[in-house]
């Protein structure tokens, strides 16, 4: 017998998770192991939060879960490769969504973090982490993460790409929960571009979520 529609449907959902699985493993490994390329110059960490909020926009809207963007209009210009951070903000972005429930609310932060450091952080309201797991949240296919995202559609590896991606910056990620159904922020910390420092606006050209 042939299968049917919906036995149809649930192969071709396997299969594109399976594909997708694929792709997030090559992807970190490639950064985990510095083979990641980099084209580093002065970026406006604000230009690009907007872009990938901007990005992400229609998808919140679908789920109905509101998205906003606080940030600091004058902070100084990051080094850092635009198209890898917007990378980085939109798996934040989509696994923000992936835990956050009909009605709730995500925030995107830029702000200054001290004299060095620019920080932007994706906060949701959503399912929160329990203790025991928020160290972990950056290693790749962590069995609690995967399980969890396993049934939201996700790989379980999203997190681990950022955590190579910003690593390969000279920043580092960090995770803030205070427990199941408390919400979730977390946070990517990248150094400032010490040329331009200086200097309230960068022309990066326009940038790509």
């Amino acid at each position: 017998a042939r299968p049917d529609s919906a036995t149809l449907a649930v192969l071709r959902a396997q299969t594109a998770r399976l594909t997708r699985l694929a792709s997030d493993m090559s992807a970190v490994s490639k950064a985990e192991e510095g083979r990641i390329e980099l084209s580093l110059r002065p970026v406006a960490a604000v230009e690009v939060a907007q872009s990938a909020v901007t990005a992400s926009s229609e998808a919140y809207a679908a789920k109905g879960v509101s998205l906003t963007l606080e940030a600091d209009r004058s902070l100084p210009p990051l080094r850092a490769d635009p198209e890898r951070l917007a990378q980085v903000l939109g798996n934040l972005l989509e696994n923000a969504l992936r835990h956050t429930p009909p009605g709730g609310a995500v925030a995107v932060i830029a702000r200054s973090e001290g004299a060095h450091q620019v920080e932007l952080a994706v906060c949701d309201d959503g399912e929160g982490i329990a203790p025991e797991h928020l160290p972990h949240v950056f290693e790749r296919l962590y069995r609690a993460d995967a399980a969890r995202d396993r049934q939201h559609g996700g790989s379980g590896i999203g997190l681990a790409i950022v955590k190579a991606i910003v690593e390969a910056h000279g920043g580092h990620v960090t995770a803030v929960s205070n427990g199941r159904g408390q919400g979730t922020c977390i946070a990517v910390h990248l150094p400032i571009d010490n040329a331009s420092a200086g200097r309230t606006a960068v022309d990066n050209g326009p940038a790509r979520a």
